[in-house]
């Protein structure tokens, strides 16, 4: 078992370290030349426990186990931030442990949550870092997504719809290079296309750069200091809104559109249409919550139709980016954008949330047997894209559903144990379990900052966006007994 996921997460760190190498020289650019060392010794050590394990280690032409998949997860998401942190050890700029982990979690995981105070005072080498290591997160999901995570079956996800063509391999490196080729070439053209734009609207390049790798990688971290505002133009917004949609919709689709130029996939798949559909519902009803708010919140009526296109695409995609006035917002939109934090975008992207293609399932169940309240014998199907949703799925579905809705409470109830409030406890776990840090201001307007957080509190925050990335579920395998005795 251990062979197939040393060669796996050693494949994976010889990445990591190769990309710790970029930011040297990245530094000389910048005129930064006491970052050289520090990212030369942390690539370099990286890579060499990387290479270690890659060739201790040898993955098998053969179906992996559930049990060997889950341990895989659970080895990469807890185990790369510890790597991926030693930079901002070694440069000085944080410290503390948990400090370092919990801003390489917080990138991997693309939740865009921060404990650095004061982003303008940080040197742009350590903001660069910052933004690949998210950028690179993006990558990581996405390939999770289409080759490894169907084979888990959790919470439905056996329904997730490919475009990839079959003949991946059996084995799990086999299954990940085989993903990683097509999604690097889509997912690294849509971030250069955004950053010409970007570019084109005045943004400047640097901001350019690190903005288009956090909005295609769905993180949210931003190049400067952001508070509770939006510091966006009307032009860079209008530029993010497609590519923020493009981030959460299905990868697989963008490789077939591009290889093919048809969008015949997009217009069949119910999941697509399905969060369309919710998408534009909430942007009506989240300008009708700012038409009608009596807060200090203050706009005209064009202003605030934008406001609501924008911030509901920012928060049903899980990016981040906080609307104009956050702080001010009415009650009612805070409830809209915690529903739609939750819902998030579909299978196969890189936003977070409990995934359109599960929504639909619960929909389409709760149809179902509102209709047998009529008709008591009628047998009435349950198809997903024309596939049959079997009973064992459904149960799945509705497991997920109980055990994120537990793990928001759980959060919570932590969370004020540390004296938090009660709308700040809520809001810091639905962000970050859902990987929307960047939207704290919004749903915890009265929290100060993560680097306020005690030792506790930021060692449960770093769990808190890694078990969301692992579907909660996956996490809780982990330390069951029953399920290794098995």
């Amino acid at each position: 078992m251990f062979a197939r996921i040393g060669n796996l997460v050693g494949y994976l760190l010889i990445i990591l370290g190769a990309s710790e190498l970029l930011p040297a020289l990245m530094a000389s650019f910048f005129n930064e030349p006491n970052l050289i060392l520090p990212f030369l010794i942390s690539g370099l050590a990286t890579m060499f426990v990387g290479t270690a394990l890659y060739f201790a280690f040898q993955d098998f032409n053969e179906n992996a186990s559930r049990h060997e998949i889950i341990l895989f997860m659970f080895c990469a998401w807890t185990g790369l931030p510890l790597f991926a942190a030693i930079p901002f050890m070694t440069t000085g700029v944080l410290t503390k442990l948990s400090d370092s982990y919990f801003e390489a979690a917080s990138a991997l995981t693309t939740s865009g949550s921060t404990v650095l105070a004061n982003i303008d005072l940080v040197p742009r080498t350590i903001i660069f870092w910052r933004s690949l290591l998210q950028w690179e997160g993006g990558l990581l999901i996405l390939c999770i997504a289409v080759a490894i995570l169907p084979l888990t079956r959790i919470g439905g996800i056996d329904l997730f719809r490919s475009a990839l063509p079959h003949g991946e391999g059996v084995g799990l490196l086999a299954r990940m290079r085989y993903a990683l080729i097509p999604l690097a070439k889509i997912y690294s053209f849509l971030t250069a296309f955004c950053m010409i734009l970007l570019l084109l609207s005045g943004l400047g390049a640097f901001n350019s750069f690190n903005v288009a790798m956090a909005t295609l990688s769905s993180g949210g971290f931003l190049p400067f200091e952001t508070a509770d505002k939006n510091l966006f133009s009307g032009m860079v917004e209008l530029i993010l809104l497609p590519f923020m949609i493009l981030a959460a919709t299905n990868f697989t689709y963008h490789w077939a559109f591009f290889s093919g130029n048809n969008l015949k996939i997009y217009k069949t798949d119910s999941e697509v249409r399905g969060f369309f559909v919710i998408l534009m519902t909430a942007i009506i009803l989240f300008f009708i919550a700012l038409v009608l708010a009596n807060s200090g919140f203050e706009a005209n009526i064009l202003r605030k139709f934008w406001i609501s296109i924008f911030s509901v695409v920012s928060i049903i995609t899980t990016t981040g980016f906080l609307p104009d006035q956050a702080a001010d917002m009415p009650v009612s939109v805070v409830v809209i954008g915690s529903i739609l934090l939750f819902i998030g975008g579909t299978t196969g992207s890189t936003a977070g949330g409990f995934k359109i293609l599960r929504f639909k399932i619960l929909m389409r169940h709760a149809d179902r047997e509102i209709s047998r309240l009529a008709h008591p014998h009628s047998i009435v199907p349950l198809r997903i894209n024309h596939l049959n949703v079997s009973s064992t799925t459904l149960y799945a579905v509705w497991i997920l559903l109980f055990i994120f809705m537990s793990a928001a409470a759980f959060g919570a109830i932590f969370y004020g144990a540390m004296d938090l409030g009660l709308q700040t406890s809520l809001g810091l776990t639905i962000v970050n379990l859902f990987s929307a840090g960047g939207l704290t201001g919004l749903l915890a307007p009265d929290f100060v900052g993560y680097h306020s957080l005690p030792l506790a509190g930021k060692w449960l925050t770093s769990a808190i966006m890694i078990i969301g990335r692992l579907e909660v579920i996956a996490f809780l395998l982990c330390f069951m007994p029953s399920f290794w005795r098995n």
